[in-house]
């Protein structure tokens, strides 16, 4: 099976068809999908002799509740209804109106809950060929190929569409059951496809050493597989690394840009487009208000409202924070521009844009990330709103962005006397971009753009405020060290865990007493022994039964008092298959509030 994210031409598109049996085509306005899709299906039905059944799915009546069908009645209907036209006889159907992201917001009686998915089950031991339009295509979800392996395919489209809401939390489960159905099938691409978004979503929450490993793993096992589009949707996921850690690459952004332009696949290069147009914003001349023009047209011709949002969002960012010019020699106070008020009034159309777009992509992300910029920019939007930031909170809050709700904190207190950041968002952000945060005469944060692309956790062992008066020297540390390479499945791995007392420890100049180490594992993976003696070199055996992020528990005891002296927790990534002879760092160990 196949998957086609955009409209080609005729003749490629019947080919793709009659190989595969199924085709989806998303990313064109309705009338141009539905004349497409019923051209496609006379073709091949003329040629095969073979009857055409359509079927419409009514996305706004249905979404609606019309005709007193709710929308997961209104989605079984469709299923059903195929099921019994594949085991009459072989034929041609269509299906139209397939809501955004593989229907991931229609609920049906599927295993996944998609209509996609249901779709793909009742074709899945028929002879017809099936083809599909979905209303809308989103960031990643176009990107990846259906073959052979529906199931695991479907979950990580939705896995997909869960990233680009600004939402990795969900993504977590549904990468673990795809990569188990990939293996299962031996699909070795759409493996890369579940390594790669296991990346993305690392990324998403601030792990940046993790997303980069499982990247350039995604990247290799790409162009292994022959799999260009995949490798450049790679390589722009680590210039976007790149672009947090302080150190923008917009050469990487454009050979991802050109490896996309390479295989055709115009949605993919309008995101790189994107994101080396925001990479280069803020270099003195260069011509923003030019290439966000130009990317949002790309945009649009492939019909991605997100992609349109989050471009309309940077651009009106980049409008507000500008002196006038627009990058392009002599035409400061030029092009409609010169005036702040009228600079203010222009950003103002573009940010409600991007905020209408997102609500209609349903990206909570995007639409917090806006909602603070407007409100930032626009002092009239803000006082008309007494509980602006309040609001705010509430969409960062739902999506479980702790690192949104310190920025609204940080827009609402103002800069910190000493001009620290404040611990809430020293201990989720490196200090390169922290180092960028800026300040307006009025005392408005000019947040970091690379802030938005992140929902980063708190650093492990990174210290709180309480411990910053007490001499590191006097405190005793844990240390876990993974002695073997990166864990795979059903494979035991060691782990070393120490007790590394300070050189004012009481400990640094006495043996350490006997101690207990307790190990727990909060997943599905066994640890054993139970218990273990740090002073003894205490060794753990960790098996993982599924790929993807474990979480370890290890509570350090005093036996003889029953004291529990400290408790930290580990996250392990478990990859599907070893991609090669490497040394991982060691797992970081998260402190509790209870120390040594």
């Amino acid at each position: 099976m196949s998957f086609v994210g955009h409209i080609r031409d005729l003749a490629a598109a019947r080919r793709e068809l009659e190989t595969r049996r199924l085709l989806v085509v998303g990313g064109a306005p309705d009338a141009d999908r539905s004349a497409f899709l019923d051209a496609v299906a006379r073709e091949v039905a003329d040629e095969a002799g073979l009857p055409v059944y359509r079927f419409r799915v009514a996305d706004a009546g249905e979404r609606s509740g019309e005709a007193g069908r709710t929308p997961g009645e209104a989605a079984d209907a469709v299923v059903e209804a195929c099921r019994g036209v594949f085991v009459v006889h072989p034929c041609v159907v269509v299906v139209d109106g397939v809501p955004a992201g593989a229907a991931d917001a229609v609920p049906t009686g599927t295993a996944d809950g998609s209509l996609l998915a249901g779709l793909i089950s009742a074709f899945a031991e028929s002879e017809s060929f099936l083809l599909v339009g979905s209303t809308d295509a989103r960031e990643g979800a176009s990107a990846l190929p259906f073959d052979g392996c529906a199931d695991g395919w479907a979950l990580l489209t939705r896995a997909a569409v869960h990233c680009d809401r600004g939402d990795p939390r969900a993504a977590g489960p549904l990468l673990r059951r795809a990569v188990e159905a990939h293996q299962v099938a031996g699909d070795r691409r759409g493996e890369a496809w579940a390594v790669f978004l296991y990346g993305r979503m690392c990324r998403l929450r601030g792990r940046a050493e993790e997303a980069r490993r499982l990247l350039h793993i995604a990247r290799e096992r790409f162009r292994a597989v022959g799999e260009t589009p995949g490798e450049a949707w790679a390589g722009g996921e680590l210039a976007r690394l790149a672009t947090r850690s302080g150190a923008p690459d917009p050469d990487a952004f454009a050979e991802a840009r050109r490896l996309h332009e390479r295989v055709g696949d115009r949605r993919g290069a309008a995101w790189a487009h994107l994101w080396w147009t925001v990479a280069r914003a803020d270099e003195p001349g260069f011509p923003w208000r030019e290439e966000f023009t130009n990317v949002q047209g790309r945009f649009h011709e492939v019909s991605d409202r997100l992609g349109t949002a989050w471009t309309l969002h940077h651009h009106a960012l980049t409008l507000a924070r500008t002196d006038g010019t627009d990058g392009v020699s002599g035409t400061a106070g030029t092009g409609g521009t010169g005036g702040t008020g009228e600079r203010r009034r222009e950003a103002d159309r573009l940010f409600e844009g991007a905020l209408a777009l997102f609500e209609e992509a349903d990206c909570p992300h995007g639409r917090a990330w806006t909602m603070l910029e407007y409100a930032l920019r626009s002092p009239a939007h803000r006082f008309l709103n007494g509980e602006w930031a309040a609001e705010i909170r509430h969409v960062f809050h739902g999506i479980g962005d702790e690192a949104g709700e310190a920025w609204v904190d940080l827009a609402e207190a103002g800069p910190s006397p000493d001009g620290e950041p404040p611990y809430e968002l020293a201990c989720r952000y490196p200090t390169a971009l922290l180092d960028t945060l800026g300040w307006t005469e009025a005392d408005e944060p000019l947040i970091p753009r690379a802030a938005r692309d992140t929902q980063p956790e708190p650093r492990p062992g990174f210290p709180r405020p309480g411990d910053r008066d007490r001499p590191d020297g006097s405190r005793a540390h844990v240390r876990l060290t993974l002695l073997d390479d990166v864990p795979v499945p059903d494979v035991p791995a060691r782990i070393a865990l120490q007790v590394v007392p300070g050189p004012g420890h009481p400990w640094s100049t006495a043996p350490l007493p006997p101690l207990t180490a307790r190990a727990t594992s909060l997943g599905h993976a066994e640890i054993d022994p139970a218990h273990g003696v740090p002073a003894d070199g205490a060794e753990f055996r960790f098996t993982p039964h599924r790929p993807g992020s474990h979480r370890l528990r290890f509570t350090v005891e005093d036996p003889a008092t029953g004291t529990v002296l400290q408790q930290v927790e580990a996250e392990i990534d478990v990859v599907p298959s070893d991609p090669g002879p490497h040394r991982p760092t060691a797992p970081a160990p998260r402190p509790s509030a209870r120390r040594a």
